[in-house]
């Protein structure tokens, strides 16, 4: 008998599976399958906030809540400011832009009392200057969800000075990181990817999968927004640390790289830069939290972060105002500065503010008009 050759033998063996898989492809499609599609992100029950494919969530424009029996007002751009970009510089006009989250937004504080509004009556007295203070803390916001609103809107305040004060919601470890996040919201793929696409099989998989990761961890009905975060405020072993720092949303390298982006589109636009980092109650010797408090052996997770964002302020010249050794150096009451266990108090956000226009009244030239 002639031997088969071996190709025939290998085609012999794939039929069955190729009739297999083509038979299961035209079920799927019967059965109505989902393309592969972007994600859209969900809000669900996080009230003042909506998703966005573009941020993956921000707060909703144009509102109005209540918190605490107080008023909170959202503009129509999105921030907790009352200024929006279409309203122009006055002549000799200096605007500062806010980047951050929660602490910066004013998580617990009341409109008023919020760190923006404070440094802007700081820098008008002390300066007897026109100074808008511009919010743009939006509670979870890392670096790349900051770049993206700096690029949507924040750029078009056409501003001086940009003070980045990011830096929890990018080492939190939470359901997902934020560049992969941006792949499911904003797909980008490659041109193999778009040919499996074609399958309603390889989709039907791909976005169980897709969806699985999306909302896990997550409250009840949030798709791609923060969910339990698992590693907050737990302190972590040193020979652990490198591992825990690599699951955080925003990894020490890209957390670099983009405080890199954000400098480069500054200069771009004529703007200077200072990085402002926030405290947490452990700063002042506080510790709240229902986990062992860090030890010798242990090692907050913000504590890397803030080492490589000293590192790199060196190498480009930029100056850090320490919000940690501000607040460190307080002679009231240290529970007086925080709401909890990392968000200020009304008392934490004007000494954030008075830190700031001490800095700027001692280096004035931060704070300059480039029309």
């Amino acid at each position: 008998m002639k031997n088969i050759p071996f190709k025939k033998k290998l085609l012999f063996a794939f039929a069955p599976l190729l009739c297999l898989f083509l038979l299961v492809e035209m079920s799927v499609r019967a059965a109505g399958s989902i393309d592969c599609l972007p994600v859209e992100p969900q809000a669900g029950d996080w009230k003042t906030m909506i998703g966005d494919p573009d941020l993956l969530w921000k707060l909703e424009p144009n509102t109005i809540f209540k918190t605490n029996n107080d008023t909170t007002r959202i503009n129509a751009v999105g921030l907790r400011d009352s200024l929006l970009p279409t309203q122009k510089k006055r002549s000799g006009e200096i605007r500062v832009l806010l980047t951050g989250d929660s602490s910066i937004y004013g998580w617990g504080v009341r409109d008023h009392e919020t760190y923006a509004v404070f440094l802007e009556k700081e820098l008008k007295k002390r300066f007897q200057k026109s100074v808008e203070v511009i919010n743009m803390g939006v509670p979870g916001y890392s670096t790349e969800q900051s770049i993206r609103l700096l690029d949507k809107v924040g750029w078009s305040y056409n501003p001086d000075l940009v003070i980045i004060s990011n830096i929890f919601s990018d080492c939190n470890i939470d359901a997902f990181q934020d560049r992969q996040a941006f792949l499911l919201t904003r797909p980008n793929p490659s041109t193999t990817e778009k040919l499996l696409q074609q399958s309603r099989l390889y989709c039907a998989a791909k976005m169980h999968w897709v969806y699985y990761q999306a909302t896990l961890n997550q409250n009840p009905n949030r798709v791609l927004m923060p969910g339990i975060p698992t590693g907050a405020n737990a302190a972590v072993r040193l020979e652990e640390l490198n591992e825990t720092l690599a699951l955080s949303r925003v990894p020490i390298p890209q957390y670099l790289e983009n405080l890199d982006i954000i400098q480069k589109k500054a200069q771009k636009r004529g703007a200077q830069i200072l990085l402002a980092p926030l405290a947490q109650e452990w700063d002042v010797g506080i510790w709240n939290v229902p986990m062992p408090k860090p030890t010798k052996d242990h090692v907050l997770p913000w504590f890397p972060y803030r080492d490589a964002q000293k590192k790199w302020a060196k190498e480009h010249n930029i100056p850090i105002i320490s919000f940690p050794d501000v607040f460190a150096s307080y002679k009231g009451e240290p529970n007086q500065l925080f709401i909890d266990n990392m968000h200020p108090s009304r008392t934490g956000t004007l000494i954030m503010a008075q830190a700031i226009a001490d800095f700027l009244e001692k280096n004035p030239s931060y704070l300059t008009t480039h029309q």
